[in-house]
């Protein structure tokens, strides 16, 4: 009896920034914590807790300085796709009269969007289209690619992870933390409909 190919997916998130701090800031400083966390190296104390190997895969990463700096630190040297569709989810930011710890500006600006609040970044709505891309996407390079590594983002990745598992893939592992490492498989004898 001949074996079932297994495909698999893994989502890697992104090392921990080096601007990615927790002080109390205002709305405004919230802002600029935001975009400095877009542009920022990643955080040179910050390791994987595992590391899994990457070598046969093919390699998909995030335009975002963070993702591609992760996957170099991995010892990527060849990507097969840099992707805008694996970008993160942008961080909303909204002016409200708080001062905050910044991480929980991200927790509350975040709540706001899922609720459909509307600023100067792509709304949930549009961002959860994206990921649905990304998802059949990967889905449709599996069937040439038996291993696909992707190097992204905690938003992005959560999303892709439960659209994938939609569409018939297995949940080995999953970690959001920094670094965090998802593995998710799929059998050719159980394509959904």
């Amino acid at each position: 009896m001949a074996k079932i190919p297994i495909r698999e997916v893994v989502l890697i998130r992104h090392g921990k920034p080096l601007s990615a701090h927790n002080e109390k800031v205002n709305s405004a400083d919230y802002a600029n914590w935001v975009r400095n966390y877009n542009k920022s190296i990643l955080d040179p104390s910050s390791h994987p807790k595992q590391k899994v190997p990457v070598e046969n895969s093919y390699i998909i990463v995030s335009p975002l300085l963070r993702a591609k700096l992760s996957a170099a630190y991995y010892g990527v040297t060849q990507v097969n796709e840099e992707l805008s569709y694996l970008k993160e989810m942008d961080i909303p930011y909204y002016k409200l009269p708080f001062i905050l710890r910044s991480w929980h500006w991200v927790v509350v600006c975040r709540a706001l969007w899922f609720m459909g609040f509307k600023g100067r970044f792509e709304s949930f709505q549009f961002a959860r289209q994206r990921v649905n891309t990304l998802s059949r996407h990967i889905d449709e390079l599996s069937k040439s690619h038996q291993r696909i590594v992707l190097f992204g983002h905690g938003m992005t990745n959560y999303f892709t992870r439960r659209s994938l598992m939609k569409s018939g893939w297995e949940l080995l592992q999953k970690d959001g933390d920094f670094w965090g490492v998802t593995v998710l498989q799929k059998h050719d004898d159980k394509e959904t409909k």
